[in-house]
């Protein structure tokens, strides 16, 4: 604003050459008219080059009050939540529609660091805050862990047993039990099952619940099955097993959020009992999973096969596993008013 209100003063004043303040301003010869018309209009003064809504409070923007209560919110009831779910809490139990950049910018002026910071940052951060209150100091103060609830140590202590399908990432069946046991793998079978039909195929760890015997002591000859692994021949699901956790890599992932979730939600449902974990877990936290987390992205210039089925719908295979394929529209149907 100062160098565009010094070139068009001079300009106008000395009757200067246009191309060359044009060049200068980096602007074509038309703008630079109607800024000598506002100049000229508007008094001679640096009111004509301010924009109109100079001072003025965007629309969306977040009162003071609303902005300390999310910082507050979080420092009291949600403090161990990571800030992708303190904003999904915010928008369906609080009231507060905020996106997640705004969350981020807020926490992060409050200097509140998520818990799924990384440790390199985690590091920096406390470095440059010792370093602020010491100047004159060399070492940093190492953090202390916060002690864990009781609701999280009883959390801790249960075992969940689960899993995804591999074409849309759906989770199609959960359970919580004491220890992992045949009976933990029979409830999430029969909710397959039940939901979603005789499933093609189990890709999971060596479990003596699937495996009866390690591999270099089992006996090609004899076909010793377990309880569940009969049960998969007899509906004709095949079972792989593996140990290598790449190999079931969704999964894996998926178990990391999970352990980053379920402890606060528990805590802030007052859970305390198996029973009431296992619960919520089949009537709230797996269906919100499924409805936010669906979707099986790949690279770009992934080498694919595309099939169409009589019924128009569209799957594509990837390393020989099929997926189905849905359409990401590029605006929303409807208007959020």
């Amino acid at each position: 604003m100062k160098k565009q209100y010094a070139v068009i003063k001079e300009l106008v004043d000395h009757h200067g050459n246009k191309k060359r303040a044009a060049i200068k301003l980096g602007i074509p010869i038309r703008q630079l008219n109607r800024r000598i018309r506002q100049y000229q209009e508007k008094g001679k003064g640096k009111a004509a080059f301010i924009h109109g809504n100079y001072g003025r409070k965007p629309v969306n923007c977040l009162s003071t009050e609303i902005n300390n209560k999310i910082v507050t919110l979080y420092q009291t009831k949600y403090q161990d939540f990571n800030f992708m779910h303190f904003t999904q809490f915010l928008n369906e139990f609080e009231g507060i529609n905020v996106y997640y950049s705004t969350v981020y910018q807020l926490l992060s002026q409050a200097e509140v660091d998520s818990p799924k910071i990384q440790k390199a940052t985690r590091g920096d951060r406390t470095k440059a805050k010792y370093r602020l209150k010491h100047p004159e100091a060399a070492k940093t103060e190492t953090e202390q862990a916060a002690d864990l609830s009781l609701v999280h140590k009883y959390v801790s202590s249960i075992l969940g047993t689960y899993h995804i399908d591999n074409a849309t990432g759906v989770i199609v069946d959960a359970w919580f039990a004491w220890q992992e046991t045949l009976e933990g793998y029979y409830h999430v079978f029969y909710q397959i099952l039940e939901n979603y039909g005789i499933p093609y195929r189990f890709k999971t760890d060596n479990r003596t619940v699937f495996n009866y015997n390690s591999s270099n002591k089992k006996d090609d000859t004899m076909d010793v099955l377990t309880r569940l692994g009969y049960a998969c021949k007899q509906l004709g699901t095949e079972i792989v097993i593996t140990s290598v956790s790449q190999v079931k890599g969704m999964v894996e992932r998926a178990n990391q959020t999970f352990q980053g979730r379920l402890k606060q939600e528990f805590r802030i449902a007052q859970i305390n009992d198996i029973e009431t974990a296992n619960d919520y877990l089949l009537n709230t936290f797996v269906p919100d999973f499924n409805e936010n987390n669906n979707l099986v992205c790949f690279n770009n210039h992934t080498k694919c096969l595309v099939i169409e089925a009589f019924d128009k719908q569209r799957f594509i295979t990837v390393d020989d596993e099929i997926y189905f394929m849905r359409e990401i529209p590029k605006n929303v149907k409807y208007s959020p008013d």
